[in-house]
């Protein structure tokens, strides 16, 4: 039993940085009997949850590397990005006998393989283009897989709400735009995703389990969110890369502290 919990743990720990309170708050406590399928599904959960992350900061830092903006900064991140994605991978393959999921699984490593052949190009805003198309696709089969994996589950557990997939996503399209990829689609998406991140702000501020350091590490999100916001509304006038690049840095910090807090909170409780 004890060996069953910890396993849970593990795999919510793995979680960090996308727990929202609202899905926190329904985990199960550490009393409750935990069955050992669930936790073995759990962890592959996790698993393509992370990854949708992780490709979507390889396809950010890709596009600050190649318009030399960050330039050091984002080319470390990108590489620690895709190797963290594909350790998420390895959670996940072999994992799967049915059909479905195997094709899926095959087709977001052609993706994965065809980022890579692209990330050792000179950069072109034809191939930033074909990376974030490819980065979307993965980030499409992860979410899926992850959906299917749910079904498969006894319980509902905190599967969190992407914040940190937000706000990495929110930073690659405006720098998407900055870079010169102007349609529609790339402010649609970005508005789309602000207004997302924005509720999601709301709901975590507003959760009464929030304790001092958590209601600390909000405050400063808060503010980080305040002013960044209206930055990202303000695509198509532009001019802050830099500043978009760091203060979503920072919020991604944020939000993986505040979700450890939370999760420590609910171990506690």
């Amino acid at each position: 039993m004890r060996t069953t919990i910890r396993r849970l743990v593990i795999a919510i720990a793995l979680f960090a940085g996308w727990v929202s309170p609202s899905v926190a708050a329904s985990a199960p406590a550490p009393t409750q009997k935990i069955s050992a399928h669930d936790a073995e599904i759990l962890p592959m959960v996790y698993a393509a949850m992370r990854s949708r992350v992780f490709i979507q900061k390889v396809a950010k830092d890709y596009l600050y590397a190649g318009n030399d903006i960050a330039t050091t900064e984002a080319q470390k991140e990108m590489k620690i990005a895709l190797k963290k994605f594909e350790a998420q991978q390895k959670i996940l393959s072999g994992a799967f006998t049915d059909p479905k999921t195997k094709n899926l699984l095959m087709f977001i490593q052609m993706n994965v393989d065809e980022i890579k052949s692209v990330l050792k190009k000179p950069y072109s805003l034809d191939n930033a283009q074909e990376v974030i198309d490819l980065a979307e696709a993965i980030s499409e089969g992860e979410k899926k897989i992850a959906m299917e994996l749910r079904k498969k589950l006894s319980k509902n557990y905190p599967t969190g709400k992407g914040q940190r997939y937000l706000i990495n996503q929110i930073a690659k399209y405006y720098m998407a735009y900055q870079a010169g990829i102007k349609d529609q689609n790339t402010i649609r998406q970005m508005h789309k995703a602000v207004k997302r991140f924005d509720e999601l702000m709301k709901e975590m501020k507003a959760y009464p389990g929030n304790t001092v350091k958590m209601n600390q590490i909000l405050n400063r999100m808060d503010k980080l969110w305040t002013i960044v916001k209206q930055f990202y509304l303000d695509i198509e006038e532009g001019g802050l890369p830099l500043i978009v690049y760091q203060t979503t840095s920072k919020l991604d910090k944020e939000q993986v502290k505040y979700a450890k807090e939370l999760l420590k909170n609910l171990k506690k409780n």
